[in-house]
């Protein structure tokens, strides 16, 4: 916790003192490219996913899968910080044969959990406004397999 704070305060510091060397545009670049950084930091590391993510542009869109045998557990999939208006499509399936796998997605502090229908498709459209927005999966000695995309809208298929 004491790192956390030292690195809060050191940019809290650093922030005004780089924006007054910098013009308009600058100023957002460093901003935003700090968000990028600071947020990167919650996504889980290839090696620790349960399942397994083909990014596609960038951090916030691609596809993911698993095939699980009793997992427990949460792998943060896409997204990350950001000053930057995101408009993401995301969809996929959940074939359950036991346990649970939920998709959450979190935006900032407010999470919302997907509800597959019937047959295990899910399907939504998210805008990521500025601050931390990010895609999971959490498993509770789940069996069976996930599969989800996400795309920027412009690209997504309806």
């Amino acid at each position: 916790m004491k790192k956390i704070l030292a690195v809060f305060a050191a940019v809290c510091i650093i922030i005004p003192l780089a924006a007054c060397s910098m013009d308009g545009g600058e100023v957002h670049r460093f901003l935003n490219n700090l968000a990028e950084a600071l947020g990167q930091s919650q996504i889980t590391d290839d090696k620790h996913l349960i399942g397994s993510r083909f990014p596609d542009e960038d951090a916030y869109t691609g596809r993911y899968q698993a095939d699980c045998d009793g997992d427990t557990g949460r792998d943060v999939v896409f997204g990350g910080g950001s000053i930057q208006l995101r408009k993401i499509h995301l969809y996929g399936t959940i074939k359950n044969d036991s346990g649970s796998a939920v998709i959450r997605i979190r935006q900032n502090e407010e999470v919302t959990e997907l509800e597959p229908r019937a047959d295990g498709n899910f399907e939504t459209d998210i805008a990521c406004a500025s601050g931390g927005n990010y895609i999971m999966v959490d498993y509770k000695n789940f069996r069976g397999h996930v599969e989800l995309r996400a795309e920027y809208e412009a690209t997504a298929l309806k």
